[in-house]
């Protein structure tokens, strides 16, 4: 177990265990003077948005940054320690102050029985205040968006000189701006506490070292296991780590639940840690529920506050907007959420003018993390309520306001990005307005007000991105001895169903589902023959560089990027080999894939009667002939995809992915295949931002208990653009989690910060109240009278690519303010604070 940091706000001096009996004491108690500097403070690697990634790099290259680059987080950043050192404030609260060792379960459990809930009696402190160094500092890159017409923008500005330009750009808005004295002004400010992803299964692995080998194996849920491998290494990087590391096997198992909470998880550092002192025994590392809540990733607290502005056409003219992110006490992904916070601020809307800042801050709260939404949450609360409190203050319709504002394809983003893929916003904000939840919202008040309740109806929308700047995925697909498939990804499946959706995607292709399908393989990448190393600035020319290996798991990156990997990485299977194999069998001298159909999981030509081909058949052809019984491609999207030409047994292929190998009969690694004619995006476009996005639009109608401020949604109404659906069960399934858990952030999840919250430890669900049951609408379509959620999907146009998109992001995203403007419409005030209590209400009520 470790014992955790009480105070920011003096020195640790030690632990004093004397109050434990004997037989609770701890085999080994590690203290952060006992690891040595790499060890303690590991340089870990986040590698999450290219164009951030270029950001840092300027920064560095420019000197603006002398912090320590030998960081447990990215550098140049703060370095804060997994152990504090005796003699050192501790930087956050929760940090790890001490690592106990116990060699029977009897001994640990009687430790924490003592110890929980306790802890000042084993910690000791000095009784002088000191400040913890660098709090309140930003974590660095900090995000400055400033968009001028289709003049100026971060995506259309040299890299190099853009943060120059910045300052006179902001104030050429100011006086485009006011030069035009009929312009509405509508200020804002919003705020919300952090939130915890309260997952299934609080954190909990398995960690050994194999003497004499220097393998460490872990068994561990997690959404990102080549960094969590990658960050694992490098802590044993230096000459006088306790243990020399030669690899790490990782078994990647069900996580029970992830949200972003185990999306480069401080845990799996803790876990390693812990592996170096057991003098290779195993060693369990768990956490229950209270310690989950003490020290797990939350999604981020943040304070929000700028203006529209508009003319009295209703169109918006500028937005700006400062957002600052309670980053917590590690750096994490915080300054990544905070980035893609920052594109969210424009939210579904065509706006010319923008001037957008965004950081997250150093504080001795909780770390912040990339919990579902990654700063969308945040931003479009702000901008929806900011919506219709324009619209109200004006007179104007809501839904005509944000219909005359919408952004389409050809528009650009606050980043200055070009929107290149079809949102139909317009028939989704069509289809909400026409629906008798918003259509007949009135005659709906008014019988519930005959009934002595107070009803509200809010409408909100967001254009929630996914994936990031840059994309790499990998994948195989093998066939088997016995005519069976298995597919392989280096994705994780956290009860999202991408098993399910990776395994079924491939059937139309290959003429069968998966029979098997293994989630977490991380090895992958390894055996691609791809690099991202590029000394010599070459990109696509040098024939084995990908500009990303791999990223961490969730289900919008499933539904078009996962898919997308595998669907291709099939193709190549199947007109590289089995194609070729079933040619042999017919005795042709080739056939393409125009030529041939799949009936009934067999293979036959089109204008040929018989001499169907069934798989067993044609694994057995292609194992006993030495053709590729199994393909392994990566892939490599921004803003499109990268794609080559491959010689294969069938043919020339032209394929969207980077790197392609082939799999023999008999084991083995997979032999790279040369690309040829490589076509991949330029480096600019990673300045885009993101490319991709998953529009929703939600209606929620409400009724308020005015006596005691308790809110209970009645209906939402969700119309969500997800593209292709691969499984509808698991869409509705998401949609229905995304609905639940927005209601829950809303409403409920009530995180105070510091030690008045689970920093103390003491916080279960007890304290922490979320959504059961009662709080959500359970049917599943719209009924008058009764209580309900409905969700409605765009059917995609004929001969569309069949590509997904997010989906209980984008549900969730827009619910929040659309449960906001309902209580507007309900009482007349407005509540933007999360979550809206009923204290906050009977506040607000004046009572």
């Amino acid at each position: 177990m470790y014992m955790r940091a009480l105070t920011t706000g003096s020195a640790f001096e030690g632990v004093d265990l004397s109050l434990l009996p004997a037989t609770a004491q701890p085999t080994r108690v590690v203290l952060g003077n006992e690891l040595n500097e790499v060890l303690r403070a590991p340089k870990l690697q986040f590698n999450r948005d290219l164009h951030l990634q270029e950001r840092i790099a300027q920064l560095r290259a420019k000197g603006g940054n002398s912090q320590n680059d030998n960081s447990f987080d990215l550098p140049p950043d703060m370095s804060y320690d997994l152990i504090v050192v005796p003699g050192n404030v501790p930087d956050y609260l929760g940090q790890a102050v001490a690592l106990l060792m116990f060699d029977s379960l009897a001994a640990f459990r009687s430790a924490k029985s003592a110890m929980q809930f306790n802890d000042a009696a084993f910690q000791v402190y000095e009784t002088t205040d000191q400040d913890s160094p660098a709090m309140g500092s930003a974590f660095s890159p900090q995000t400055t968006y400033v968009k001028y017409n289709d003049e100026f923008s971060y995506a259309s500005a040299d890299p190099e000189t853009y943060m120059d330009q910045v300052g006179d750009y902001q104030s050429k808005i100011r006086r485009s701006l006011g030069r035009e004295p009929d312009l509405i002004r509508q200020p804002f400010q919003a705020d919300m506490r952090a939130m915890d992803p309260m997952f299934m299964e609080p954190e909990a692995g398995l960690v050994w070292i194999e003497q004499g080998t220097g393998t460490m194996n872990i068994v561990l849920g997690t959404q990102s296991p080549d960094g969590d491998i990658s960050n694992i290494l490098s802590m044993y990087d230096s000459p006088d780590a306790p243990e020399h590391l030669q690899a790490v096997n990782l078994t990647s198992c069900y996580p029970g639940g992830g949200f972003g909470g185990r999306d480069s998880s401080p845990f799996s550092l803790m876990l390693a840690l812990a592996g170096a002192y057991s003098d290779g025994n195993p060693v369990r590392l768990a956490y229950d529920r209270f310690e989950q809540f003490r020290v797990g990733l939350k999604r981020h607290g943040a304070r929000l506050s700028g203006e529209l502005v508009a003319g009295v056409d209703m169109k918006l003219e500028a937005v700006q907007m400062n957002l600052t992110f309670d980053g917590g006490g590690e750096r994490n992904l915080s300054p990544y959420v905070a980035s893609l916070g920052a594109l969210c601020a424009g939210g579904s809307y065509k706006v010319p003018k923008a001037s957008i800042f965004a950081e997250a801050l150093h504080t001795q709260n909780i770390t912040g993390g990339s919990q579902r939404g990654f700063g969308g949450p945040q931003a479009f609360f702000a901008v929806e309520t900011a919506l219709d409190d324009l619209a109200a203050a004006q007179g104007w319709d809501p839904v005509e306001l944000r219909a005359a504002n919408l952004i389409s394809l050809g528009d650009t983003t606050v980043v200055g990005g070009p929107i290149e893929q079809p949102l139909r916003l317009d028939e989704m904000l069509e289809i909400a307005s026409n629906h008798p939840l918003w259509a007949e919202r009135e005659a709906i008040r008014q019988d519930y007000g005959s009934r002595g309740m107070t009803y509200g109806t809010g409408i909100a929308m967001s254009l929630q991105a996914y994936g990031t700047s840059g994309d790499g995925m990998v994948a195989s697909v093998r066939l088997e001895p016995d005519g069976t498939l298995t597919v392989q990804s280096d994705a994780v499946d956290m009860g999202n169903g991408s098993a399910t959706t990776l395994g079924v995607t491939i059937g139309p292709i290959l003429g069968s589902n998966a029979a098997r399908v293994d989630m977490g393989c991380y090895t992958l990448f390894g055996q691609t023959g791809l690099t991202t190393d590029d000394p010599g600035g070459e990109r696509w020319e040098k024939p084995n560089w990908t500009a990303k290996s791999v990223g961490s798991s969730s289900a919008c990156l499933t539904g078009l990027h996962q898919v997308h990997t595998v669907q291709q990485t099939a193709n190549a299977l199947f007109e590289g080999s089995i194609l070729a194999a079933a040619a042999q069998i017919w005795g042709v001298a080739g056939v393409s894939a125009s030529e041939v159909v799949w009936r009934d999981g067999a293979l036959g030509r089109i204008t040929v009667e018989g001499n169907q081909l069934s798989l067993k058949t044609l694994a057995e052809e292609i194992h006993a002939s030495g053709l590729p019984t199994g393909a392994l491609g990566h892939a490599y999207f921004q803003n499109t995809w990268a794609q080559a030409q491959y010689q294969t047994p069938g043919g020339s292929l032209l394929l969207k992915l980077d790197g392609l190998s082939f799999y023999h009969a008999g084991g083995g690694d997979p032999v790279q295949i040369e690309r040829q004619e490589t076509r991949g995006p330029d480096k600019h476009s990673t300045r885009y931002a993101r490319y991709v996005w998953a529009p929703c639009i939600n209606v929620v109608g409400l009724t308020v208990d005015t006596k005691t401020g308790a809110v209970q949604v009645e209906n939402v109404l969700s119309v969500l653009n997800a593209g292709h659906i691969h499984v509808p069960q698991l869409v509705s399934g998401q949609s229905q989690g995304g609905v639940a858990m927005a209601i829950s952030y809303a409403l409920l999840e009530d995180m105070p910060p510091g030690m008045d919250g689970p920093a103390d430890g003491m916080w279960n669900l007890n304290r922490y109240h979320i959504a059961r049951a009662q709080d959500v609408p359970l049917r599943n379509v719209y009924t008058p009278g009764l209580r309900g959620q409905e969700l409605i999907t765009l059917p995609q146009p004929e001969g569309s690519e069949p590509a997904g998109r997010g989906i209980a992001e984008a549900v969730m995203c827009s619910i929040p303010p659309a449960i906001s403007n309902a209580l507007r419409d309900a009482t007349g005030k407005r509540f933007s604070s999360l979550p809206i209590t009923p204290t906050k209400i009977m506040e607000g009520l004046g009572q």
